[in-house]
């Protein structure tokens, strides 16, 4: 039964109170809304279960719910808290497993009915690409700088000359957010490249500065360090910069080529206008950051972190908490 205007105007506000719904339209919060359906469950109902298919999102509107993985708690969700919009993006089973600690209410969004609502609302999916890129902004400062960069790896069998269409598609592949991206999508976000070349000791931006851009490091190594000293090396095959340029903030660490390097610049906007008239290779990014979210959001937990205490300013609503 679909909720009557009374319903559905406390739907959108309640909507208003969770960080991706804050930065959205009263168009698309209505389209939203009308999914909602009001479910209780009472105390010691699994909300989820660790690896097994996550059915629907849950939005708190009463009660609380204790989160673990593999064993370590990850803390407790309470309104407005969410649960199951990480796995559901990632397009993975159960990231933790999920119990009620009381008798609790929730709205519920069918899991292929959110997915629809992102491939039909662009405006809804870029918001939570913005959402899930500003929590990665900030929980990645909060680790130690073993926790992410990579490793030098052999220099992939490329010519010095400028690479041609075809060889820039093979390197882009083996990014992880575009391993499934079909030929024809990977050859408009290729085309939209500018091929860079730097020399050893290149300072290729400073903490601090704007962040308009990605570099799809190809060839060689670059050394990061944070304002806080923090330092890591990113090698080839990673998006540098990426989180900064999708949350639209500053640079959070220096970077310096270590050694002769080979890139591809990708400015943001234009790779959002990829995104909007390709649903395909929206999904699969989006599917990437929050895989990675996931990933983060256990390691800050394994180190003695509470992931779920701390308020984030990731949308329109100042520093709110987080959902899982």
């Amino acid at each position: 039964m679909r909720p009557d205007g009374r319903d559905l105007t406390e739907r959108i506000l309640y909507l208003r109170s969770i960080p991706v719904g804050g930065a959205l339209s009263p168009r698309v919060l209505r389209a939203i809304a009308s999914t909602l359906r009001e479910r209780t469950f009472p105390k010691g109902t699994p909300l989820m279960r660790e690896n097994e298919p996550i059915h629907a999102l849950h939005l708190l509107t009463s009660g609380s719910v204790s989160l673990s993985r593999r064993g370590t708690s990850l803390g407790t969700l309470r309104p407005p808290q969410t649960l199951g919009f990480l796995g559901i993006m990632a397009q993975s089973g159960g990231t933790y497993d999920a119990i009620c600690d009381e008798d609790t209410r929730t709205f519920e969004v069918p899991a292929d009915a959110l997915s629809d609502l992102l491939e039909d609302q662009f405006e809804f999916l870029h918001a939570t690409l913005r959402y899930m890129a500003d929590r990665l902004y900030y929980d990645m400062q909060d680790l130690p700088g073993e926790a992410f960069g990579s490793e030098p790896e052999l220099d992939p069998k490329l010519p010095e000359r400028p690479l041609d269409l075809v060889e820039r598609i093979w390197v882009v592949r083996g990014y992880s957010g575009f391993k499934k991206t079909n030929l024809n999508a990977l050859a408009s976000l290729c085309q939209q490249c500018e091929e860079v070349r730097f020399e050893p000791g290149t300072r290729v931006w400073s903490a601090g500065d704007p962040a308009p851009s990605t570099f799809l490091l190809v060839r060689g190594t670059i050394g990061c360090v944070t304002a806080r000293g923090t330092q890591f090396r990113y090698g080839p095959s990673t998006a540098v910069g990426g989180i900064d340029a999708f949350a639209d903030k500053p640079r959070w660490y220096s970077a310096t080529t270590e050694t002769k390097v080979l890139g591809l610049r990708v400015m943001s906007d234009r790779f959002v206008d990829l995104l909007e008239n390709d649903f395909s290779l929206a999904n699969n990014f989006l599917a990437s950051l929050a895989s990675t979210l996931v990933t983060l959001v256990a390691r800050k937990a394994e180190l003695g972190h509470d992931p779920l205490a701390q308020r984030r300013d990731v949308s329109r609503l100042g520093a709110v908490p987080l959902g899982a």
